[in-house]
């Protein structure tokens, strides 16, 4: 039986995960689309021989936002399995953050900003983790 506590918990994470998975699948068009605001320099990407943003914003829609979806399933689903995709989703944003941040460097507010949020993403995993723990 779960508590009001732990329905809490999955909800907050769904929540977060479906916003995470949203905004990578809006960055990756915007970043396809050469959107304004999303428009940078393609000499960033010299060190993985790429020419234009669009292999990176395929990537980052499909696998970043991919991911998040599929975890965001299983919160609002309520599945016990919920808190490990959610820590899946937080490794594989950290991957991309530490890639993005070894290729171009830091470049915009935003990239800090999305490393604290995986930070807190990571804690509320936890947290739903020990909830759901038998006791």
């Amino acid at each position: 039986m779960t508590t009001l506590r732990t329905r809490a918990t999955m909800r907050l994470l769904a929540v977060f995960e479906t916003l995470f998975a949203a905004s990578a699948v809006y960055g990756g068009i915007a970043l396809i689309a050469g959107a304004p605001g999303f428009t940078m320099p393609v000499e960033w990407l010299a060190p993985l021989g790429l020419t234009s943003w669009v292999l990176p914003g395929i990537a980052l829609a499909l696998v970043v936002g991919g991911t998040f979806a599929g975890a965001s399933v299983f919160a609002w689903r309520g599945d016990s399995r919920a808190p490990g995709t959610a820590l899946a989703a937080c490794a594989v944003l950290t991957a991309w953050l530490a890639i993005q941040f070894g290729v171009i460097g830091v470049r915009a507010p935003v990239q800090w900003m999305t490393a604290g949020l995986v930070v807190v993403l990571l804690g509320l995993a936890l947290l739903a983790r020990r909830r759901l723990a038998p006791s």
